[in-house]
């Protein structure tokens, strides 16, 4: 986390009320006991192995971060700033977190959704089959990161994930849907 950003603030609606910044170094609203709404951008990345087995690339928090230290997390995501879009969070918060770089085209939506009390999340996809290259941890707040098959994935959430994750059956129940629509897995699949 940088606690030199401003974050915009959100309506429960998923608009930016114009003016209005929450400023990062106070930390999440929920845990000051703001009742404001920040916006998240939240990307998993996803590749096809040489098997053809479907994964989930996820990160491991660092010992060093404040909340859920070593605990895994999603693939990349954190709050938008003032003046950035979804999309642009989004870029930033990969090459940020895990040292890669992609582009908004490479972004496919997922959906739009209150995530919690005090975040609006943005989820988004991105297809990393056939690229290869180093993460690097750029922010301090990852230490590493690891694929995991799709089939896998409920149990690895169980049993590593963080807290939030572990009882978000949300997120993954419309990951799995989405999964379905682009053809990714078969209906045989189901969900996380």
């Amino acid at each position: 986390m940088h606690h030199d950003e401003l974050w915009q603030v959100y309506a429960k609606n998923g608009e930016p009320i114009e003016g209005e910044v929450w400023d990062s170094a106070l930390g999440n609203p929920e845990v000051s006991g703001s009742d404001k709404i920040v916006g998240i951008a939240i990307v998993f990345l996803y590749r096809f192995n040489e098997q053809g087995e479907l994964e989930f690339l996820w990160q491991r928090r660092s010992e060093k971060v404040d909340r859920y230290p070593g605990d895994y997390d999603i693939s990349a995501g954190g709050h938008i700033n003032v003046g950035e879009s979804r999309t642009e969070a989004a870029v930033r918060e990969v090459r940020e977190e895990i040292g890669v770089e992609i582009n908004e085209d490479d972004l496919q939506f997922v959906i739009e959704a209150p995530f919690n009390r005090n975040r609006f999340a943005w989820v988004y996809a991105t297809d990393f089959s056939g690229r290869g290259g180093e993460f690097k941890f750029n922010d301090g707040e990852v230490s590493e990161v690891k694929w995991v098959s799709y089939k896998g994935m409920r149990e690895f959430v169980k049993t590593y994930a963080k807290k939030p994750l572990k009882e978000d059956e949300f997120t993954f129940a419309t990951l799995g849907n989405w999964l379905k629509l682009q053809g990714l897995i078969g209906g045989e699949d189901g969900n996380l």
